[in-house]
């Protein structure tokens, strides 16, 4: 077994996933397990089916092998899987190493049927890991403005609102920012759409380089932009949006196009809304600030 933990350690070091936010129930942990649960589970399985190949001789128990392997290759990796199929082959060689009282054991066809089965392990590794890859492409597609690739409207409420029960329960304060572009529509209408769209696209990149890791950022409307700032309060929240206010000032200034921003913010400290109210009040400021030709920041703490 300590054969295994090793060679599973081999193979995914480099392929492991950035650190995320720990899950706060016990059924969230089950939907995601980590590669070390999943791979503690693929030994005991190839340790079972190797002893139960040894009694069951010349019985290929081919099928019941896949279930570790699809294990690794869906839930770790496809270097994981791989490594599993070649695991797999070698209890199999084991097992009839061990089963000397079968006849049939050491017949070259004999090897040669296990031979081929492990290929079969090896192309069915390829397609589960090759379906998880395209279903994650199609969910990110699903969850992501195509333009900018930020968050789209309806999965920032989903994201946000995970997010706002997390800090409800660890009473942290959370700070929610409304990026409105001013005068948009004249770049439109000057310049084209082409142009408006790389537009997008800069205002995008700069609230993605300004803003952190743990921020969620998604685009609403044609020119109408959020950030979620989780466990973030007054102090921390509005240098950030000095800083991306400047960024998106100096974006414009080196284009030379015309175009301001107004950004709407609150910092909720206790009894945080739901996901809706919290954006409509970030919207409100903006909207205010923006009907005044205001161009800079309006924020307040509730």
């Amino acid at each position: 077994m300590m054969f295994y933990l090793s060679l599973f350690a081999m193979a995914h070091a480099g392929n492991s996933p950035m650190p995320t936010r720990s899950t706060s129930t016990i059924f969230s942990s089950l939907l995601q397990p980590s590669p070390i649960t999943i791979s503690i589970v693929n030994i005991v399985l190839l340790v079972i089916l190797g002893w139960l190949d040894y009694i069951t001789g010349d019985y290929s128990l081919i099928i019941f092998y896949l279930i570790p392997v699809s294990l690794a290759a869906w839930h770790v990796s496809r270097g994981a899987g791989a490594l599993f199929c070649l695991l797999a082959f070698i209890t199999r060689l084991t097992a009839d190493g061990a089963g000397t009282s079968f006849s049939f054991s050491y017949s070259p066809l004999h090897y040669w049927n296990v031979f081929v089965e492990f290929v079969f392990l090896l192309i069915m590794s390829f397609l589960v890991a090759t379906l998880k890859r395209h279903l994650h492409a199609e969910r990110s597609l699903a969850s992501s403005d195509p333009l900018t690739g930020l968050l789209n409207r309806h999965a920032f409420f989903e994201s946000a609102a995970h997010e706002l029960h997390r800090s409800r329960q660890s009473r942290q304060p959370v700070s929610i920012a409304c990026i409105d572009l001013n005068n948009f529509k004249e770049i439109n209408n000057r310049f084209g759409h082409k142009t408006g769209d790389s537009l997008l696209v800069e205002v995008a990149d700069a609230i993605r380089a300004t803003t952190r890791g743990s921020d969620l950022h998604a685009r609403f409307g044609s020119d109408e932009f959020v950030v979620l700032m989780p466990d973030t309060d007054s102090t921390a929240a509005l240098p950030l949006l000095e800083t991306l206010h400047h960024q998106l000032q100096q974006a414009m200034a080196h284009k030379d196009w015309p175009v301001g921003f107004t950004i709407g913010a609150v910092t909720s400290l206790r009894d945080l809304p739901a996901i809706g109210e919290f954006v409509h009040k970030a919207e409100e400021l903006a909207r205010t600030a923006k009907e005044r030709e205001t161009d800079g920041i309006a924020y307040v703490v509730v």
